[in-house]
């Protein structure tokens, strides 16, 4: 009985320096990992609505074109499209053009993907 005892203690003990504790698991559950933003599940549906139709064939808008992964990624690592579609409300140079600008949560994804590292597909 004295064993039993001392086993009880140990393993009771040993659970009780756990740095997860019942609430950490809920929690773990009811948040999920995010997905990975991919260009070909996201971005490419983003840009073909929002976009290609000013940014696209041979004189696209602002000489920049959009109708490619690389064209996207390429704008996005140098900064043009970040900076385009982040801008205030007014700003002339707020894109798409003639807009409040892309939903936030279509910015958010195209920010996602740049910090995910590009992934195409």
């Amino acid at each position: 009985m004295r064993l039993f005892l001392t086993f009880l203690f140990i393993s009771l003990l040993i659970s009780s320096c756990s740095e997860t504790s019942p609430d950490d698991f809920e929690e773990m559950q009811n948040d999920p990992q995010p997905q990975v933003v991919t260009y070909d599940g996201s971005i490419k549906t983003i840009m073909q609505n929002s976009c290609v139709s000013c940014h696209q064939n041979a004189a696209p808008s602002g000489g920049l074109r959009l109708e490619t992964y690389d064209q996207v990624r390429n704008s996005t690592e140098n900064g043009t499209l970040i900076d385009r579609i982040t801008r205030q409300p007014g700003d002339p140079l707020l894109m798409p053009q003639g807009t409040n600008g892309l939903p936030q949560s279509s910015i958010d994804l195209v920010l996602r993907w740049r910090d995910g590292g590009f992934i195409e597909n």
